[in-house]
């Protein structure tokens, strides 16, 4: 065996430039990039090179400063706790909290429904509607008496049998109710439609058991990547990653042909080689560009992966007030949104406001009290980002006013802001998910993940959250990615 191994790395010498420190480009600065550099550094791989398209680092792990306060504008709760290597990593540092309000020990939501003529819904007409949400996701029965199998089929019918049980419920809102109930399951899973989502490929990538949404108290999401990197919680202990990472890198080509070291080749015309690379730009990245980024065209397998799998629209919008106008009381106030039938017409054939249709809950940020977000989902956000900036934030106090102006005395935000994560093209998209296609032609993340292989060495590697079969779409899993591709190549060099 032994001697088996020296030959595969003689073979390997003779091949790349090798010399006990292999070369290792990492592709994107995100948190699969800087999981997979880090880990690389800590098992003495230090040849190592970011290149990152953006001007920052972190992905979609972004910051932003509005009012008083530094908050997200991408990855915003640690989902779950166990199994979960953000929450691992973070919670004991006490870096995490349940609660929505500094002194709380347990969240406690005060759900409210408004709908677009400035009505708050009776609590006795949507009891145990929003609850029912989380059953939907949370238990996932019935898959079997499915026709098509989509997400959006079981969940309508799930929704009609709990209506079904409730006829105090006026059929008019029933309408309503299920649009409102598909977007916050958007919100969740990340896609356009539920229709296009495999009901079986959610049920087969459970949550982590705990608590859902841990939040990241006065701090942002940004703080994992200081963890990984050693910067916190002893600077001293700093990883040298940054020093390794090149901004303002977008990469054009990544050539891995049979021979020789594999190049890339950035916009501006500067090339870089090494023995391995590991590409972690995101699905919505490879689905627009796979074709002309790699020479050779990828393994079929992959390119299948690609195709098939769906890369999800999300969006955030933040207002700022020094004077709150929403409930500040014991509860946590989280308000959805309920578009009249009447209205959701009337939306659907004004091309300049239709994105609202995509407004699904808003709250006020855990920690940060004079902090509205808004969170959208659906098929027209694209439309919203690419408003002249004081269109959109006209718009934005329009639906502020259509809706809470009747029931609270609202007050002017001093600072509005909105995600641009859909037509950034180095993102192009929010996180992906499993689509009816990916999981009947079995071309899902692992398929995306496999890397490609000379002589039995990967040359070129995958990680991403979109890589990632169980925890796809997760901060966390994205990590796991990271890990799991420096691990394959740590492996192969203290054999």
């Amino acid at each position: 065996m032994k001697c088996l191994v020296f030959l595969l790395l003689l073979c390997v010498s003779t091949i790349f430039s090798i010399d006990g420190n292999p070369k290792v480009i990492i592709i994107g600065a995100g948190p699969a990039g800087i999981a997979a550099a880090s880990r690389l550094l800590q098992n003495g791989i230090n040849n190592v090179t970011i290149l990152e398209a953006e001007d920052r680092y972190g992905g979609r792990i972004k910051k932003t400063k509005i009012g008083e306060y530094i908050t997200d504008l991408g990855a915003q709760w640690v989902h779950g706790e166990v199994g979960n290597v953000a929450n691992q990593l973070a919670a004991p540092l006490g870096l995490l909290s349940k609660s929505v309000r500094p002194g709380d020990t347990e969240p406690i939501y005060d759900v409210m429904v408004f709908d677009s003529s400035g009505t708050k819904l009776p609590e006795e007409v949507i009891r145990g509607f929003p609850e029912f949400g989380g059953e939907i996701k949370g238990d996932m029965i019935g898959l079997d008496d499915l026709k098509n199998g989509s997400f959006g089929e079981y969940m309508r019918k799930r929704v009609d049998d709990w209506f079904a049980k409730r006829p105090e419920i006026d059929p008019k809102l029933h309408k309503p109710l299920t649009h409102s109930m598909e977007l916050v399951m958007m919100a969740i899973v990340g896609a356009e439609s539920s229709d296009d989502v495999s009901a079986l490929g959610v049920k087969n990538a459970p949550a982590c058991p705990g608590f859902g949404d841990l939040n990241w108290k006065e701090r942002t999401y940004g703080t994992i990547l200081d963890i990984l990197m050693k910067r916190y919680p002893n600077p001293e202990e700093e990883l040298p990653v940054l020093n390794k990472t090149m901004l303002n890198k977008k990469i054009t080509k990544v050539n891995y042909a049979e021979e020789g070291p594999v190049r890339v080749t950035s916009a501006d015309g500067e090339e870089y080689t090494a023995d391995h690379v590991i590409f972690t730009a995101s699905l919505g990245v490879l689905k627009a560009d796979h074709e002309k980024l790699f020479e050779p065209q990828l393994p079929e397998k992959n390119k299948k992966a690609i195709e098939a799998l769906g890369m999800g629209k999300s969006a955030k919008i933040l207002l700022y007030y020094e004077n709150p106008w929403w409930e500040s009381g014991g509860h946590w106030a989280i308000h959805t949104f309920l578009w009249t039938e009447d209205d959701r017409k009337a939306l659907e054939n004004d091309p300049e406001r239709a994105w609202m249709l995509g407004l699904t809950y808003g709250f006020e940020v855990e920690y940060k009290p004079k902090l509205y977000q808004i969170w959208l989902s659906g098929p027209h956000l694209e439309q919203m980002e690419r408003l002249s900036e004081d269109l959109f934030k006209n718009q934005t106090l329009e639906i502020i006013q259509r809706f809470f102006g009747k029931t609270h005395n609202l007050t002017e935000p001093t600072e509005i802001q909105r995600t641009s994560w859909n037509t950034n093209e180095n993102f192009r998209g929010s996180y992906s998910y499993p689509t009816m296609q990916s999981v009947t032609t079995v071309s899902g993340p692992a398929e995306l993940g496999e890397p490609v292989m000379r002589g039995g060495i990967p040359v070129l590697s995958f990680a991403g959250e979109a890589t990632e079969p169980k925890y796809f779409a997760m901060v966390h899993g994205a990590i796991a990615s990271g890990w799991r591709e420096a691990d394959r190549l740590i492996n192969l060099y203290q054999q």
